[in-house]
């Protein structure tokens, strides 16, 4: 076994593995939610760690320099982005061993984007870092490979025994590795018995929407764990429904479980604490839009839209654009519609890896918030405005609507006039964008990053305590 790894009664564990892997970096998307289920588990002690090695296709406690790395991504100890060039050099290469031994191919961009400077994810520089640490990865975990094959070796000739949990022992799953065709070996070997969150059927519903590989994979992986079968967490009654209805016209298995739901409810990102502004972004009035830059999130839409209205009212009376969040295969899209109107060159600003503090003063400042996304499992941007006191603008989704709690203005994803002809008469007359923010103080219901962690980590111990049995509707109620 590992430095560290022991023989353990802890009978609640979370697969660590998605968090490890993005590293010491703002969290987005899944990635912040297995960030908060791991924070409140850490500070409550309700759930220990590990982690699925792929190398050796199995899951394992954390080792001693394992847990440091963690300990030091969940209690945010690394700089943001705006701290100075050699602390934040320093902190990306921080724990490299580990880093190196569990990559991913977010690992050597992240840091090559520290090498080449913190500029940008493009040019010489940025890709001869890369491909240099893709190699130096591979010697890494050729290595690790072989060390793992001979402790394994090893233990089959002491006569040790893989398992190491005790019985009826549960593992939430990690997203970022449920599609390994080795995962219940892993589990098994282990004495594990799997939990997975299911964050939306967009894949298999949408194909057209992801890749193929990445359809093939989750496809494989909702009919697994329907099948198989293990239990599962929905994080809104929206994405619960779309499983239920998906297995009874496609899969046809006879899940015997009720799918637990655990609302992701308000902002995973705290609405209290300090807030710090946004470098280098003007001073004037603003909207903002915070999501990953994928194609169903419509960003592209908001520049068109935003082009459309500066030329009919003129720059003084349209706030400005903010755009927050990871790269991803609509920022071309997003550069062409730029390009198409350089009117507004200095309307639409970009930004992204911001921190949890500029983040909530990009939701404090805003006038009003937008998420025109075209397909969700719940919604982050939603809550987070809406927590924050921010009335948004969202598409007519119903993770969306559960999100807003049936309070916002609601318009058709990809309706281009729907949304210049709104927009318009929220700029034109402000009073109505008061109104909405009265609404959100009023009505809205907040929760708070707890309280769904809370929820997914009773989940665990209810299932750990009583079996898989009483997750069947008629058992003892979780």
């Amino acid at each position: 076994m590992d430095e560290g790894v022991s023989e353990t009664e802890t009978k609640s564990w979370i697969d660590v593995a998605g968090v490890i892997r993005w590293g010491a970096q703002p969290p987005t998307g899944i990635q912040r939610v297995e960030t908060t289920i791991c924070k409140r588990a850490l500070e409550t002690g309700a759930a220990d760690f590990a982690i699925f090695d792929v190398i050796g296709s199995r899951y394992r406690p954390l080792s001693r320099r394992e847990r440091a790395f963690f300990n030091y991504i969940i209690e945010g100890q690394w700089p943001s982005d705006t701290a100075p060039h050699a602390e934040r050099l320093k902190s990306a290469f921080a724990y490299l061993d580990i880093q190196l031994s569990h990559p991913d191919n977010e690992t050597a961009r992240r840091l090559a984007f520290a090498l080449s400077g913190f500029r940008r994810r493009s040019g010489i520089a940025y890709a001869l870092a890369k491909y240099g640490l893709r190699i130096m990865q591979f010697f890494m975990l050729l290595f690790s490979f072989l060390r793992t094959r001979l402790g394994a070796m090893a233990g089959k000739l002491a006569g040790a025994s893989e398992r190491w949990a005790p019985e009826g022992a549960v593992v939430l799953v990690s997203h970022e590795v449920n599609r390994d065709r080795f995962i219940d070996r892993g589990l098994a070997h282990a004495g594990l018995r799997g939990v997975h969150i299911v964050h939306d059927l967009i894949p298999v519903l949408m194909p057209e929407l992801v890749t193929s590989r990445f359809h093939a994979g989750m496809n494989g992986f909702l009919r697994r764990i329907l099948a198989k079968p293990e239990p599962i967490i929905s994080v809104s009654h929206a994405t619960r429904d779309d499983l239920v209805a998906w297995n009874r016209d496609v899969v046809k298995a006879p899940y015997p479980f009720a799918v637990k739901v655990c609302p992701l409810g308000a902002a995973l990102v705290s609405t209290e604490g300090e807030s710090e502004r946004i470098p280098d972004l003007p001073e004037r009035s603003y909207a903002v839009f915070c999501s990953t830059f994928d194609i169903r999130k419509n960003q592209h839409l908001l520049v068109s839209v935003w082009a459309e209205l500066v030329r009919f009212l003129g720059p003084e009376r349209v706030p400005d654009l903010l755009l927050i969040g990871r790269p991803g295969n609509s920022s071309s899209l997003v550069k062409e519609e730029l390009e198409k109107a350089p009117h507004i060159a200095d309307k639409v600003h970009i930004r992204s890896g911001i921190s949890d503090k500029q983040l909530r003063w990009a939701y404090r400042n805003a006038l009003i918030g937008l998420f025109p996304s075209s397909a969700e499992g719940w919604g982050l941007g939603v809550s987070e405005c809406l927590a924050n006191g921010l009335p948004v603008v969202h598409a007519d989704v119903p993770a969306l609507r559960e999100a807003a709690q049936n309070l916002m203005p609601v318009l058709p994803a990809g309706d281009f006039e729907a949304w210049k002809t709104t927009l318009q008469d929220l700029f034109e007359h402000p009073e109505k964008v008061a109104e909405l923010r009265a609404d959100v103080a009023r009505d809205y219901d907040r929760s708070t990053p707890d309280g769904f962690a809370g929820c997914v980590l009773s989940y665990l111990g209810f299932l750990a305590r009583d079996g898989f049995d009483a997750a069947k509707p008629g058992g003892n109620p979780a």
